[in-house]
């Protein structure tokens, strides 16, 4: 404890408002199903304070550039395009948009088609 005293850290928790706010910038993407509550947090703070957020973890650069914010990589290099998540289907190639609610799973089939009743699967075309 007297480390993190000695450390003179700011701690701030981010505001309802800017929680909704990282929601909704990270549906807007398909990101949402497959951040955390942290990573959520995180981004709701990088939003609110304008400032360049430094990560490593690519779904949270995908969407705070996506939101125009300006991001840097701590040790693997930053991600090069703008991703959008969609479901597409396996055998048909239907595809539909990521709900905000799908599975947090990162493997596997996530429903199936409408169309032909195959698995649909969580994949990214350029934004």
């Amino acid at each position: 404890m007297m480390l993190v005293e000695a450390a003179d850290i700011l701690w701030r928790d981010a505001p309802p408002s800017a929680i909704e706010h990282a929601k909704t910038c990270a549906s807007a993407t398909g990101d949402l199903a497959r951040l955390s509550d942290v990573d959520v947090d995180v981004l709701a703070l990088a939003l609110e304070l304008k400032a360049v957020l430094v990560t490593d973890d690519y779904r949270l650069q995908n969407t705070y550039r996506h939101a125009g914010g300006s991001i840097e990589s701590v040790v693997n290099a930053p991600s090069k395009h703008v991703w959008i998540w969609e479901l597409r289907c396996k055998g048909c190639g239907a595809t539909s948009p990521l709900p905000a609610d799908v599975s947090r799973s990162k493997k596997g089939p996530v429903g199936e088609c409408g169309a032909c009743g195959s698995p649909m699967e969580i994949k990214r075309r350029r934004g």
